[in-house]
């Protein structure tokens, strides 16, 4: 003999539907939540699949390990401009285009780990290269690189005509 299927009780119908709107909100809360923050990387630790000095500027545009997919090194820069002697410990990193600081929150060094060549000193919007398809694109650079504040090169300042030396070969990530 098989025990008769009843439907729930009426004390029971509104403990299911109290538990299934719970479940209905934290479903919808996390999916929400997820689209409003985009992990663009910034800070990851990348591959240039090339060597530079302290001198030269080095990106790779196609860093699958950058959610952005560009890998960069930039030129360590004085107020000076003077680069001759300088030497910074940090290495590549994934990086992102930017219009401001702010858009440039990143992972920065774990000073536990002596092993860690990531970013120390957080991030700032600048522009690092002035030829190539990266021209004047604005993006988050490690401030290790850079000795007092970010100044645009003369070639990415823009004539009356709103263009700069650049010109139409730019392809900054993202369009701009």
């Amino acid at each position: 003999m098989s025990p008769k299927l009843r439907a729930p009780s009426r004390q029971l119908r509104p403990a299911l539907v109290r538990a299934s709107l719970l479940c209905a909100s934290l479903l919808a809360l996390a999916a929400f939540g997820s689209m409003a923050c985009e992990d663009n990387g910034i800070g990851r630790r990348c591959d240039l699949l090339a060597d530079a000095g302290s001198a030269q500027a080095v990106y790779n545009s196609e860093a699958l390990e950058c959610p952005t997919r560009i890998c960069l090194k930039p030129q360590v820069q004085s107020a000076s401009g003077n680069t001759a002697g300088q030497s910074v410990d940090t290495g590549p990193y994934c990086s992102a285009r930017c219009s401001q600081d702010s858009d440039c929150e990143g992972r920065k060094r774990d000073n536990q780990d002596p092993n860690d060549k990531g970013c120390k000193s957080g991030y700032t919007c600048g522009q690092n290269f002035v030829v190539g398809p990266l021209c004047c694109c604005k993006l988050c650079l490690c401030k290790d690189f850079i000795s007092g504040s970010v100044q645009t090169p003369l070639t990415c300042e823009l004539d009356s005509s709103g263009k700069n030396f650049c010109g139409s070969e730019t392809i900054c990530p993202g369009g701009g």
